[in-house]
């Protein structure tokens, strides 16, 4: 319908809304099948993964997906593979999940420590993280 000289016509703009989620995936054997781009501040990001590669199946990776970072496992981990990850990694951020024996006594109690003297990192529990981030 057009409109009569002289009145006002009014325009609305959809505005496009997007959703930003972050995931974590759970652990698979392997990660193949993805291309990566970016880099420096910019971040990592997703440049293509491969249909029905365990990226997109089992990782749920999407092409434009930013890596946040990624947990690499070091059960069944040859040493030399081992030194190679953590040789990379020594320049970067990075966070370790450790486990720690504690000696006991003879008869099995535990000794007592005293308040603050063993300090054991937060674990942390849920398998998948989402925060939504909406721009208008």
């Amino acid at each position: 319908m057009d409109a009569e000289p002289g009145e006002e016509q009014t325009c609305i703009e959809e505005v496009s809304k997007s959703v930003e989620i972050v995931v974590e995936t759970e652990a698979e054997a392997g990660a193949s099948g993805y291309s990566v781009t970016g880099g420096g501040e910019d971040g990592i990001f997703v440049k293509d993964v491969l249909k029905d590669s365990p990226a997109a199946k089992h990782l749920s990776l999407q092409q434009g997906d930013q890596l946040l970072s990624a947990k690499v496992y070091f059960d069944n981990v040859r040493y030399e593979d081992a030194l190679k990850i953590l040789q990379c990694a020594e320049p970067y951020k990075v966070s370790f999940q450790v486990k720690r024996t504690i000696p006991t006594t003879e008869d099995g109690v535990r000794p007592r420590v005293p308040s603050g003297e063993v300090k054991l990192p937060k674990a942390k529990v849920a398998k998948m993280v989402m925060s939504y981030i909406i721009c208008l």
